[in-house]
């Protein structure tokens, strides 16, 4: 499985708008993902409703943004706030947001 506490575990996964979480397509770290998916039934209906939900509240708009705004948005997703605490599906928003640009 991969450990959260591993500074590389979003290197395991992608992400769809949809909400899914799926494996990464690199052959070495593939079946540790598809095990953490799976034991931890990261693509059941809710949380794949609360990662789309969140994705589409982040893109709603991203268009217009100028290209600073854009990285300065994908910073934010990428590093923990003031507290240490990162946002909520910050992996698959930055994953996302990786892809828009």
């Amino acid at each position: 499985m991969v450990s959260p506490l591993d500074i590389n575990c979003t290197e395991f996964f992608r992400y769809i708008e949809d909400g899914q979480i799926l494996s990464t397509e690199v052959l070495e770290k593939k079946s540790a993902a598809d095990t953490t998916i799976d034991k931890l039934d990261l693509n059941i209906d809710k949380l794949k409703k609360m990662r789309s939900d969140a994705i589409e509240g982040i893109l709603e708009g991203f268009e217009e943004l100028t290209e600073d705004d854009r990285q300065r948005l994908l910073q934010a997703f990428c590093q923990p706030d003031d507290n240490g605490r990162n946002e909520e599906f910050c992996a698959a928003i930055a994953y996302i947001l990786k892809n828009y640009f």
